[in-house]
């Protein structure tokens, strides 16, 4: 471990005999930890009933291990994914994004419920994996090469083939391909606080600056290769976060974490600043570097007390393409979750957010953390609206105006208003406006989701696009790209306005790509 890091096993199958193959894993609102396990990758064998499940660890007495665990549920099939919220938890279930909850409250899925129908089920190394709320309420999940999905909605299907990024909104229903791009397989997705994306591929070991590539593309047409915001250092890559927790070391925090599961096997470490319109890192020391040649760490995420968990899939083999599906090497009893401390400083005090008075989790919304205020977030969206949205507004009208993070605080209740698709276009244009640029930018991708519903769009996002600060002309150039028909000349004049300011790799890059899609759709070979 990097300097002054300790690190110890949470849980282990020794203890815990179904902690086997865990594969993702995820805090609840009561500090508890949910882990997906998949003994039956890479498929199931003919005649053995599936048997995967999704488990519950408990910490009871707070000794920084495990010592209850509860099986939510089991019989599933290759679980890639799942994400707590909404009252119960969004699990992948190739071909199915399904939701299992439990309705009498005793740790038990009793009710299961398929949301979404028509993902890929042709390859599960690649299927849909690496859940992730944004700050706004939608979910995010991911799909790698060789994928051919096509998806029903409300609003007509959706389609991506040869890798994707899908954006759910569950309030709405919507369903849209958030990146079309040529990934092997994207398996990390984090959100920063001010709602920018960080996006690494596994098998190419690339990580991506979101915004660039998330304009709109009409399928079949794909993204054309990105640059990396990062050297490509090792592959393949799962699990990625930002240091974010008081618990962690001063020249830590803000440093970009990324799990390397073969080469390297370990926790890669890159310290990170803005640049341009987006970001560049550079490597350091690495976090942790393991010495057994079965440690493969697939998923990360930092507990409600600071420290930094590890999902340890522990195996020989990893891929399933270089060998056989029923290689006997294949190990499908062990699974371990390591727990990362940084003992020079005291844990933080778990904020407590489960049940909690709404106004109190919107305090909770001024946290250092980033792990926390995703959770009061999850917590609060699965509250009702005539609740939460007056409760919002009573919040943002007694924020302190002298306060630093004023401005941070003012788009945390404009994404609550959006999550519960609550349009409020005075407060979008109060943020699209303010002196901090990096809300300006988040409220240009409010505004980019609010298009159909806020009088005269582009009007506003022209002036985005001519904005001083590059990540805010990046956000107008990306938005454009979701304009058609009678809008297209319109939408073009925002796209080429950022050529009045001085450019830069992404602003080139996602320029060229927005126009591209304009210009299809102006000569009618894209709908």
């Amino acid at each position: 471990l990097a300097g002054g890091y300790q690190a110890n096993l949470f849980a282990s199958e020794l203890q815990f005999p179904d902690l086997r193959n865990p594969v993702a894993l995820s805090f609840d609102a009561r500090g508890r930890l949910w882990v997906s396990t998949m003994p039956t990758y890479p498929m199931y064998l003919p005649g053995t009933p599936v048997h995967d499940k999704l488990l519950i660890f408990e910490d009871t007495d707070g000794d920084g291990k495990a010592d209850k665990q509860t099986v939510f549920a089991d019989g599933l099939h290759l679980p890639t994914g799942f994400e707590l919220g909404d009252g119960g938890v969004y699990v992948a279930q190739e071909p199915n994004i399904v939701f299992l909850k439990d309705s009498d409250g005793d740790d038990h899925a009793d009710t299961r419920e398929i949301i979404l129908s028509g993902f890929d089920s042709a390859d599960s190394h690649h299927a849909a994996h690496v859940f992730t709320w944004d700050s706004a309420g939608a979910l995010y999940w991911q799909e790698g090469t060789f994928q051919f999905s096509q998806i029903e909605t409300p609003y007509g299907p959706r389609r991506a083939h040869d890798g994707a990024v899908y954006r759910y909104e569950p309030r709405t229903a919507k369903l849209d391909v958030f990146v079309d791009y040529p990934f092997n397989n994207p398996w990390s997705h984090y959100v920063d606080r001010w709602g920018q994306n960080l996006i690494a591929d596994a098998s190419g070991g690339a990580n991506y600056y979101g915004t660039a590539f998330s304009g709109q593309t009409d399928y079949p047409n794909k993204h054309g290769r990105l640059r990396t915001f990062l050297p490509t250092k090792w592959m393949p890559l799962a699990g990625n976060a930002l240091v974010a927790s008081r618990h962690f070391s001063d020249e830590d925090q803000g440093n970009y974490l990324v799990n390397n599961c073969i080469g390297f096997q370990g926790v890669a470490q890159y310290r990170v600043r803005e640049e341009g319109s987006g970001f560049s890192a550079e490597p350091i020391e690495p976090l942790l570097r393991g010495s057994d040649r079965n440690f493969r760490p697939v998923d990360m995420e930092f507990g409600p007390e600071g420290a930094l968990y590890l999902v340890d899939w522990f195996n020989p083999l990893i891929g399933h393409m270089q060998h056989s599906i029923r290689d006997p090497k294949r190990d499908v009893n062990h699974g371990r979750v390591w727990r990362i401390t940084y003992p020079a400083r005291p844990l933080v005090t778990p904020a407590k957010i489960a049940g909690q008075p709404t106004p109190e989790l919107l305090n909770l919304l001024k946290t250092y953390e980033d792990r926390t205020r995703y959770r009061v977030r999850a917590e609060l969206h699965a509250r009702n609206v005539d609740e939460v949205v007056p409760a919002t507004r009573t919040w943002l009208a007694g924020l302190d105006k002298n306060d630093p993070d004023y401005w941070r605080l003012r788009l945390e209740g404009l994404w609550m208003l959006q999550a519960f698709d609550v349009v409020d276009a005075d407060m979008l244009k109060e943020v699209l406006r303010c002196p901090e640029p990096r809300a300006r930018a988040a409220a240009t991708r409010v505004l980019c989701y609010w298009r159909d519903r806020v009088a005269d769009p582009l009007p506003l996002l022209k002036v985005q696009a001519g904005d001083e600060h590059p990540r805010v002309r990046l956000e107008a150039i990306r938005a454009a790209s979701f304009f058609r028909g009678a809008d297209l000349p319109a939408a073009q004049e925002v796209a080429v306005e950022s050529l009045l300011s001085p450019s830069d790799d992404y602003l080139t890059y996602t320029l060229d790509e927005t126009m591209k899609t304009l210009d299809r759709r102006a000569s009618g070979k894209s709908p």
